[in-house]
């Protein structure tokens, strides 16, 4: 994947008065031919978002640590890479009241020296200070970039991190967030403070009725938004919990009403501005520097928190940066060849968008002072090529080295002794975006008895599940994937330092029984002897229960008035592209699907579908904000061993694909170790991301619950526990629905040789890193004419 240019070395040797110069040979090089559907956008390590982009940037940077090959190559090992050792912890020196950590504790400061050699594709060293000066940069108030809460939120969280990057920044805060930010335990500590600020209420859960604070009436009309009530938050407060126009907000006891009006409240929060020198992120010396963090965190979740790239040239980044007269940021950083600079094994050369990308080997790069011959690809040369028929031609045609199968090929070479399996760590779903406000404004564009907001009915949404032929749309788009049940596939590991597969884990079998139904199924004299057997059962697909539940959503919309009985419901999906064999077959299939599975409902010739295939990298915006009404074969990934902190990427609302799910307020009751706690599901993901957030036993009484990583084997049974409990909830909310495994089969080219015949968890085959080839550029080309111009795979 990258190029070397080659070097004349010119022999000047006097003898006598003549001048004999010799030149020797051009070394060889070796390009490493991709190709790819998609080209990346934004590979900047502050913003990137998707794996695409994450495709191009890997090559440029480097983690501090790193997975490589163990000594006896069956597994690994997580290594310093650019960092010289493994972290210090200097706790010790940080005891005090600036950083809130009391003598005698550990794991709270640690410092991190990085190796001597580090440098800039153009020579510029790299000092421990180039760490700060980035961390400074993603953190960036004005910036607000994607990807800055990676200093804050999880398992690695630096003190001040968060109220730096939200300095000065206003936004919609509800009163328990807000009570938490002031450190006030009662409503009226915070009223005494607040009490006269201006009160905004969240309509999300109004159920089709809300109220009209200036008419002082009930308008009979849901609002999916937070609106300004024009009371104070003091009179808010009163109205929302004794009434208004002789009606409460909600039917709940007294007790119920001021527990809601903690997480349906709003008022406007400005962050304080918080100074650099607040924050957990010290330089000590040039090549070393402190992370001060505001809970312990140790052992491989340190190390493991630190293998992604967040180092940029801090100098080359301002020149990218403008803040317009109005006050918007923009960077151009990592956007084009001229706007990138690497510290990986490789830079990029060329960028050309949506034709083509070139990466040359770094010779700067630190890794090959340790070891020259690792990454012998010179070049690495993409193609943006859409077309699977032309990739595939051009692969025979010796022009890529690796080919993606499809079904439409993968019958012809799934024998081939150069196709290989991979299976990866992601779940890919369908998921949709119930936001009710935004369904009603797209319907109303559309034209007449069109309906969309039947998609905020979980029987609906369930019927969407349970009507899909998950196995025969495997076999339509991607016959290696197999169908999924679950929120995470079976390459998450949940316990590294013992190896354990969280699939393989009692509490996440248990969950998939239960959410399929087949608990009581399970034991002695029963349908199924063991819980195994049950999961081996399921496949998702049980059309008579699906008619059942569309008729039921039917009858739901019409009793809700979300519906009328001449609407016709149109669902627009959206992809990426239109020449994606896998979203054009899955697309056909999911029309055909459907229109099969409604027949006999009352929804049978009322479910109708659209496609926008024009969304790109854009894809998961495009539902955020309801673009689109519905996605399919998206998911996550990156969080191989931590699903704790992968849980994130379902109940954030800086994640989720449904931000209208406010798991903040969605409170969830956990049984753990015989006795039962409550917390919103918000922060019981906090909770095993190691931040103690407060709750509930079942007498009522507030209780501290975190469940931070640990050896002790109880506390990890425990942490296991609510893992499952909010995997379960994810599924029960039916907006995230699995859809098949993350499987792939591909054609390795002639011309290079994977590391390894077998994949080795979680090395793959070695990947471009312990790639060799088995022929120069100007010998692939000459094997190549030798083959007549086309190779045989078969």
């Amino acid at each position: 994947m990258k190029k070397l240019f080659a070097l004349v070395l010119v022999l000047c040797m006097l003898m006598t008065s003549v001048a004999l110069a010799e030149t020797t040979e051009a070394e060889p090089t070796y390009t490493y031919n991709i190709s790819a559907a998609e080209f990346p956008t934004v590979w900047d390590p502050m913003r990137s978002q998707t794996q695409t982009d994450s495709s191009l940037g890997d090559f440029l940077g480097n983690g501090l640590y790193a997975f490589d090959y163990n000594e006896t190559m069956d597994g690994y090992d997580l290594v310093p890479l650019a960092a010289a050792e493994y972290p210090e912890d200097v706790t010790a020196d940080y005891v005090g009241e600036e950083w809130g950590i009391e003598e005698g504790e550990t794991a709270r400061a640690w410092k991190i020296k990085i190796r001597e050699d580090l440098q800039w594709e153009d020579g510029t060293p790299i000092s421990a200070q180039d760490f700060e000066d980035s961390a400074k940069i993603r953190l960036n108030p004005v910036a607000q970039n994607y990807r800055a809460d990676s200093f804050y939120s999880g398992d690695l969280v630096i003190t001040n991190a968060e109220n730096y990057a939200k300095s000065g920044v206003e936004s919609d805060t509800t009163l328990r967030s807000f009570m938490e930010i002031e450190g006030v335990d009662t409503v009226e500590a915070f009223m005494e403070l607040h009490g006269e600020d201006e009160g905004y209420i969240n309509w999300s859960y109004s159920f089709g009725d809300t109220y009209d604070f200036e008419s002082e009436s009930w308008t009979g009309e849901a609002e999916d938004a937070v609106v300004d009530s024009g009371l104070t938050f003091a009179e808010l407060y009163t109205f929302y919990t004794e009434g208004a126009g002789g009606e409460y907000i909600t039917w709940a006891d007294d007790a119920g009403k001021r527990e809601y009006a903690l997480d349906e409240l709003y008022a406007k929060y400005t962050y304080s501005e918080m100074t650099w020198d607040k924050v957990g992120f010290k330089t000590v010396s040039d090549y070393e520097f402190v992370i001060i963090l505001t809970k312990p965190l140790e052992g491989f979740y340190l190390n493991y928190s630190m293998t992604d790239n967040w180092l940029v040239k801090a100098d080359k980044y301002e020149e990218c940066t403008t803040i317009s007269d109005d006050g918007v940021y923009n960077s151009t950083y990592g956007t084009s060849a001229e706007t990138s600079i690497s510290w990986g094994p490789y830079k990029l050369t060329q960028f050309q968008s949506d034709k083509v990308y070139t990466l040359e080997r770094n010779d700067n790069w630190f890794g090959f002072n340790d070891d020259p011959d690792q990454y012998q690809a010179t070049t690495i040369n993409c193609d943006y090529v859409p077309e699977p028929a032309t990739r595939l031609e051009m692969f025979l045609n010796g022009q890529l080295d690796v080919y993606g199968l499809n079904k439409d090929n993968m019958e012809e070479y799934a024998a081939s002794d150069y196709t290989y399996y991979d299976e990866g760590d992601s779940v890919f779903a369908m998921v949709f975006n119930p936001d009710k406000a935004a369904l009603e404004a797209n319907q109303k564009t559309v034209g007449e008895n069109i309906n969309k907001t039947i998609l905020t009915l979980k029987d609906f949404r369930t019927a969407m599940s349970l009507g899909l032929n998950r196995a025969e749309f495997c076999l339509a788009t991607s016959p290696t994937s197999t169908p999924a049940f679950a929120l995470y596939g079976s390459q998450i590991v949940a316990d590294p330092d013992n190896g354990v597969f969280y699939r393989t884990t009692d509490v996440a079998k248990d969950v998939i029984v239960n959410f399929w139904g087949l608990a009581d199924e399970i034991g002695e004299g029963k349908t199924y002897a063991n819980v195994d057997d049950a999961i081996d059962s399921i496949t998702g697909y049980n059309l008579e229960m699906a008619r059942a539940y569309f008729d039921k959503a039917y009858d739901e919309a019409i009793e809700q008035g979300l519906m009328d009985e001449d609407d016709v419901v149109q669902i627009m999906v959206g992809t990426p592209n239109a020449t994606s064999v896998f979203y054009n077959n899955g697309y056909d299939f999911i029309v055909n699907n459907y229109t099969e599975a409604v027949k006999g409902t009352k929804l049978e010739g009322k479910l109708t579908f659209e496609r926008d295939s024009t969304l790109g990298n854009a894809f998961s915006d495009a539902l955020k904000t309801n673009k689109v009404d519905m996605l399919f074969g998206v998911g996550w990934t990156g969080s191989t061993f931590n699903p704790f902190g992968l849980m994130e990427a379902y109940t954030s609302s800086n994640y989720q694909y449904d931000p209208s799910w406010d798991t903040t307020a969605d409170m969830l009751e956990i049984e753990i170790d015989g006795e039962a706690y409550t917390a919103s599901v918000w922060d019981w993901t906090q909770a095993i991301a190691g931040t103690t957030v407060k709750g509930k036993n079942a007498a009522g009484e507030e209780v501290d619950l975190c469940f931070a990583y640990s050896t002790d084997e109880k506390e990890t049974k425990e942490r296991f526990e609510v893992l499952a409990a909010l995997e379960k909830c994810v599924l029960m909310n039916y907006d995230f629905i699995p859809l098949m495994g993350d499987a792939t089969a591909k054609l390795k080219g002639m011309q290079i040789e994977y590391y390894t015949e077998d994949e080795i968890f979680p090395m793959g085959r070695g990947g471009v890193k312990y790639m060799t080839f088995n022929y120069s550029d100007a010998e692939w080309d000459a094997f190549v004419a030798e083959q007549g111009g086309t190779l045989n795979y078969k």
